[in-house]
Formats: structure tokens, sequence, C-alpha cells
């Protein structure tokens, strides 16, 4: 999906929700921000600055009840990760590098701390919390000789050696858990804005091709893709360890993250004020007509 189509689809969408009383509660919303990710090529505590990346997102939302929203939210960014960034040793002699697309579709839900912004509840900010349940997908690569290889077909860890004690090929499309907090501001009747920081913990360890140890060398070259594969799995010091050696660390799934900003729509509220002016303009009428009948 690219963001032509995001846009047309936010359009109708809003075209839905202006047209029917009963789906007032529905809003839609669109924005963008950096996103990162933490795993075998990214030691850092706080991210090196070359590690960001660009990501934007849209959605729509449900106001299920003054404290809790129901969001579904569509996600297109980059993560990208480099052992020449590392701070430990081992992982600047490793020299290994990936980049890989990412989208994702989730379903969450946000608790509102304060309950919903209203005219009685006029406050500036409406801080929340969410969590929800994601399907995405990824597809590690990196450059070799002047050319993006794709990584999974290869078996770098040899998941296409046979026999052995070897990983299978990891799945490209994977399930992930989004946890995070957000702010809501209300610039009118109608628009908010919501800048948000979330951590969407994978399940699985090779968005960045790497959780395990190093193959058989001799096994890793009569693979389907041998010569490449083993020219991937390692660039320490131009020499392929021996079999066995840590290649990475299985006990933690990646995670990758983002913060942003989006900007969101809700006729509602847009109905609610038009509906109060209305309602002025009814009781004015009825005051004017006072005034004019002899009985008053």
């Amino acid at each position: 999906m690219n963001i032509k189509k995001l846009i047309t689809a936010c359009v109708l969408l809003i075209g839905i929700t202006t047209g029917s009383q009963a789906q007032s509660r529905l809003g839609v919303f669109i924005g963008g921000g950096t996103t990162w990710y933490y795993g075998d090529m990214n030691d850092r505590l706080l991210t090196h600055p070359k590690l960001f990346s660009n990501y934007f997102n849209g959605g729509i939302i449900y106001r299920l009840s003054p404290h809790v929203d129901i969001v579904g939210n569509y996600f297109n960014g980059e993560i990208v990760g480099a052992d020449s960034l590392s701070i430990q040793e081992y992982n600047i002699k490793r020299n290994l590098h990936f980049q890989t697309k990412i989208w994702e579709a989730s379903f969450r839900a946000d608790y509102k701390l304060f309950g919903q912004q209203t005219r009685k509840k006029n406050r500036a900010f409406t801080p929340y919390v969410f969590i929800g349940i994601g399907y995405f997908h990824f597809n590690p690569k990196a450059v070799h000789n002047g050319q993006l290889i794709e990584l999974q077909p290869l078996g770098t860890e040899g998941q296409y050696i046979d026999g052995g004690n070897y990983p299978k090929p990891y799945k490209l499309y994977q399930l992930s858990v989004p946890l995070g907090i957000g702010i809501e501001a209300r610039i009118s009747n109608a628009f908010s804005i919501r800048v948000e920081v979330s951590n969407h913990f994978a399940f699985t360890d090779y968005l960045d091709d790497l959780s395990g140890n190093y193959a058989d060398s001799a096994k890793l070259l009569i693979t389907p893709n041998g010569v490449l594969a083993f020219d991937m799995a390692s660039n320490l010091n131009r020499s392929y360890p021996t079999e066995g050696s840590g290649r990475g660390n299985p006990k933690h799934n990646d995670t990758f993250m983002n913060a942003g900003i989006s900007i969101l729509y809700t006729p509602e509220l847009l109905r609610k004020g038009n509906n109060n002016g209305s309602k002025r303009n009814a009781h004015r009428g009825r005051s004017k007509n006072k005034k004019n009948c002899p009985a008053y």
C-alpha cells in the first residue's frame, strides 16, 4: 500500500463517518515520524543517529467509551542496523549490516487516563496508554558487491542444510505486540493532534537475519545459495568462524520502535458543536417570541 491509496481510504472513511449518525463515534487519522530497532546489530540504549529511519501510518479510531478507544492502524516504515555503529568490540569486528521495510496492520485498545475531552472537561491534553496485536511483514537485506541481497533465502545460519541441529527458515510474516503511550491535544471541535511512542515486540529474532550460531562452512557452501550464503554469513576479519560460535543472541526477540505525530479527524465533535449552536439559536428564537407575545 502506498500513501496515495492510504489517503484515498481516509477520504472514503471521512465520507462514511460524516454521512451516518450511527457511526458518529468514528474518526480517521494519518501521520508519521521516526522508527528504529533493537536487536543484535544495535547494542546501544540510545540508538545511534544513523540508525533512525522514517515511517508513515494511518487508520481509524472508534470511541468505545469516555476512557477507551479501539484503533485500527496501518504502519509502513524501515529499520536498519550496522555493527560498524556498535559499542561492543565483538559486534564491531563481526561487521554485519541489514535493512528491511516493514508494514504492519494492528488493532489495539487505547485507555485515556482522564477520560475523553468534552465541553465540561475542556483540558488541554489527554494522556493515554495502549496495547494491541499486530501482523507484519519484513524482509532483511544487505549490500554485497554493490547489490542489495535478500538474506532469508540464503539461510545464513544453516537453515537450508540437510540434517544437523540447524534452525528452520524463518517466516517473513510474523505477529507483534504494539505497546506504548501517547497524548492527545484537541485543536478544534473536529481535529486533534496525537503524539505517540510505541515499542513493537516481535515474535521473531530474525528482523536482522541474525539470531543463533555460525553454521558449518563446508555444509553451508553446498546449499542452493551456498557461496553467497557463506559470504553474507560473516565479515569477521574476512574469515569464517568455527561451527557453533555465537553469531547472535537467541534469548531475546527483536523489537522495533516508533515515535511520531498524527492528526485525527472526528466528525462527532463537529456535530456536537453544531447541535449546541442550533439549540442556542432555537432558545434565542423562543425568547424573542415571548417578548412579542401579548401574554408576556
